[in-house]
């Protein structure tokens, strides 16, 4: 079963006082309700989801809400 994105930001601001402890400020990557990585830039970790997780949901977010650049969901589908 496929998580939605409402209970992938739940996960995010669950986890974000931590990640901001452990990490700063980084572009992280929230897959399954869990944290899967931390990155510098929004591409790295938008590459990352597409090779790691394909057309599962993931969310992308900043821990700096000023840093929304992009929206903070993204599908990449790919025709096979």
């Amino acid at each position: 079963m496929r998580d939605t994105l409402d209970e992938q930001i739940e996960a995010y601001e669950a986890l974000l006082p931590d990640i901001k402890k452990q990490y700063g400020s980084a572009w992280v990557l929230i897959a399954n309700r869990q944290l899967v990585a931390t990155f510098n830039a929004f591409g790295d970790a938008a590459k990352y989801a597409h090779d790691h997780f394909g057309d599962e949901p993931v969310l992308i977010r900043h821990t700096d809400s000023r840093k929304m650049e992009s929206a903070p969901f993204i599908h990449v589908h790919t025709e096979a």
